[in-house]
């Protein structure tokens, strides 16, 4: 599985994207493939699952919430969360 996390640079999003980033790593380590970050512009935080969009801040008007993008992937993708 291949994820992307593509953020907006003007607005500085590129925390809440780390963040994701992080957290998804720490979920799932190994089941993903990998993750690539990709500054942008317009606003755009929005995340893409081989290559379906699973998320977009502009089409919600918010961010993700803390575990939403963790629990579309337990849900939609069948990844199981690795407990430390």
């Amino acid at each position: 599985m291949k994820i992307s996390i593509e953020f907006c640079t003007m607005w500085s999003y590129l925390p809440k994207a780390v963040r994701l980033t992080e957290e998804l790593v720490n979920n799932f380590k190994t089941q993903i493939e990998s993750i690539t970050v990709i500054p942008s512009g317009g606003g755009k935080f929005e995340v893409d699952v081989d290559g379906t969009l699973i998320f977009s801040k502009k089409e919600l008007d918010r961010f993700p919430e803390d575990g939403e993008i963790s629990t579309i992937l337990e849900e939609k993708y069948q990844l199981k969360r690795i407990e430390e």
